[in-house]
């Protein structure tokens, strides 16, 4: 396949139409709806849709998933023959919130002293997988079993979540256990309005799907961690943050007979290039030495 042309499909799906492309691209608008227009034909298949908002379709989202490893290695190459010319290869990946707080941040350190360029894209781990679906990153922490075509997903574990409150906030609103009465009655902290987490805890501990309950929204690991410490409400916190809280008294287990497992997955390309494998290889790694594995 043409070069230039996969450059200017990769151009027009960055910046999310034809005009921003071409700008980038020092090049007229038609100029770049004419090489579209014959990778298109070249392939036999539509590549963006063009109503609206500019947007790939999953074979233009296959196709700059092929732009993506085509840099990449080409960024490794010549940085392998000049590393003193050559800037580090950029390297971005997807983890969800609670593993950067937790596991991942080691793991983060490492690989940016692997001579990398590391951006990370953080979002809820349900969200993670879209980011690698649009080419963005290369490789993601997911909840998603299911593998993206041409890529695969490997378990690495559980990130097991304990509901925790401190001391006093369990005295004033859960004396009497913890009760569908109790929780309509209290306050839950919460990552943010795309977060099921908390949802999913109350049914698999009640039964019963629990609505209307008062939330507060701290879109921060850190922040709802300590949102629940300063006694603002309760909420689910990995048991990596929560055990030594609960340890030393500042937190107590809400629910010490029901926690929430949620299983991770790491997706990547079946068809690694190095130093993807690498990295792939050090994230797993981690991640299977630091959450519950399955017995």
């Amino acid at each position: 396949m043409d070069r230039q042309q996969l450059e200017t499909l990769a151009a027009v799906i960055e910046h999310g139409s034809f005009r921003g492309a071409a700008s980038v691209l020092n090049i007229t608008p038609g100029a770049v709806s004419q090489r579209i227009k014959a990778l298109e034909e070249h392939v036999g298949c539509m590549l963006l849709m063009r109503e609206g908002a500019v947007t790939p379709t999953r074979a233009g989202e296959a196709m700059l998933r092929h732009i993506v490893a085509l840099r990449l290695l080409e960024e490794d190459t010549l940085q392998s023959i000049r590393p003193d010319q050559f800037p580090p290869v950029s390297f971005p990946l997807a983890v969800n919130a609670d593993s950067l707080a937790t596991w991942f941040e080691p793991v983060a350190w490492e690989l940016a002293r692997h001579h990398i360029a590391l951006e990370l894209m953080v979002d809820d781990q349900d969200h993670t997988l879209g980011a690698l679906a649009r080419g963005d990153v290369m490789g993601a922490i997911a909840t998603q079993s299911d593998p993206l075509v041409g890529f695969i997903a490997k378990p690495v574990g559980c990130m097991r979540y304990q509901c925790v409150a401190t001391p006093t906030f369990r005295h004033r609103y859960f004396m009497d256990g913890f009760t569908v009465p109790a929780v309509l009655k209290s306050t839950a902290i919460l990552f943010n309005r795309k977060d099921a987490l908390h949802d999913t805890f109350l049914n698999s501990f009640f039964g019963l799907r629990v609505g209307r309950y008062v939330k507060h929204y701290f879109p921060s690991p850190v922040a709802l961690l300590g949102a629940i410490v300063g006694g603002i409400g309760y909420g689910l916190v990995p048991s990596l943050q929560a055990a030594p809280l609960i340890g030393n008294g500042v937190l107590v287990d809400l629910t010490p007979s029901h926690a929430l497992d949620v299983e991770l997955y790491w997706h990547h390309w079946k068809s690694e290039l190095q130093p993807m494998a690498g990295i792939s290889e050090i994230v797993m790694n981690a991640a299977r030495a630091a959450l519950i594995q399955a017995t």
